[in-house]
């Protein structure tokens, strides 16, 4: 079995490096590829520096103590199946010229590994900390050959015992209002009952598993989505060849936001919303546009009313002219 481990870097040094080291805590035959989308030098030579040990991880969330760890490579957009060598658990960096989002940058990575034939594909956020056995646990999750992708239970990193993402059934009322309504301010909370198996209509993309067989059939990430909602649109075609699943028993921790916050205020307001309209044009009902892009509009007047935040505003607005204005 060939493994391949993707984690995109955009200028946060800090969050990627605590993620590597979580990553090689883990036993266990794969590679890790880190595409950097654009960052500057400075971000690269921290993250080599981390490698040579010159530089420490965050002691708040892992302790020291990392498994055996493979070359640092630097690859380019030439490299081919020869420059590789299968589950040596190198760390090979991909350095993009410009910041190509986080759907192209993620397939760029994809392509590659699909053609070399990697058997799965696991994504991690680098503001994710996995535990020392999820390589061996996420892996098992999709032995089923009815099983084509699979997510942990994902709990809050800054909130003890606070479920972010436990697999959900997919809902209009679960797009960008009500699922972050539901989590975050309706908090689940750890308990017995969030250790099982459950089927789930979405894989939460910031930190999966996918078979690339399948992956390869149902096409790669839309790149129309710059960063999100491209999880929910990527799992409605994965759903057509076999099951999603969320496993509940096996935990990693979010560094909510942290990485997106590394954009700008102006930039993030108006990537999700315009991000969450192009999806409901995608795998929407007629009455989901209704609804979806009515509630879009009605919030806009809001925004404008009582949003204090001018870079929120000018976001939003940017959002809604480029979509039903400039399309």
């Amino acid at each position: 079995m060939n493994s391949a481990i993707v984690v995109l870097n955009w200028n946060d040094w800090r969050n990627t490096i605590d993620c590597l080291e979580s990553i090689y805590q883990n036993e266990g035959n794969f590679d890790v590829f880190l595409i950097d989308n654009g960052s500057n030098l400075q971000n690269i030579l921290k993250v080599l520096g981390w490698y040579k040990g010159q530089i420490i991880s965050n002691r708040t969330f892992i302790k020291p103590g990392h498994k055996k760890r493979g070359e640092f490579v630097f690859m380019n957009h030439k490299n081919n199946i020869f420059d590789v060598k299968k589950n040596s658990r190198n760390l090979y960096i991909l350095r993009n010229k410009d910041n190509l989002g986080l759907t192209a940058g993620l397939n760029l990575a994809y392509n590659f590994l699909i053609r070399n034939n990697y058997n799965q594909i696991l994504r991690i956020d680098n503001d994710f900390i996995i535990q020392k056995n999820y390589f061996k646990r996420i892996s098992s999750a999709i032995k089923s050959k009815d099983i084509v992708s699979a997510s942990p239970k994902i709990m809050h990193a800054y909130i003890k015992k606070s479920v972010w993402f436990k697999g959900f059934k997919m809902r209009w009322s679960y797009l960008k209002f009500q699922r972050t309504m539901n989590l975050k301010k309706k908090r689940y909370f750890d308990n017995e009952n969030l250790s099982k198996v459950v089927d789930t209509d979405v894989i939460s993309g910031c930190c999966s598993i996918y078979k690339t067989n399948v992956l390869k059939k149902s096409g790669l990430g839309d790149e129309e989505f710059f960063y999100g909602p491209e999880d929910i649109e990527l799992s409605y075609r994965l759903k057509k060849y076999g099951r999603l699943i969320c496993d509940q028993k096996i935990k990693t921790f979010h560094k909510i936001g942290r990485s997106s916050m590394v954009a700008n205020r102006l930039d993030r307001t108006f990537q999700s919303t315009y991000g969450f309209l192009i999806l409901i044009k995608k795998i929407g009902t007629f009455s989901d546009k209704l609804i979806g892009y009515s509630y879009f509009i009605l919030r806009g007047f809001l925004y404008f009313l009582i949003e204090n935040d001018i870079n929120k505003k000018k976001g939003y607005k940017k959002a809604l002219i480029k979509f039903f204005i400039k399309k």
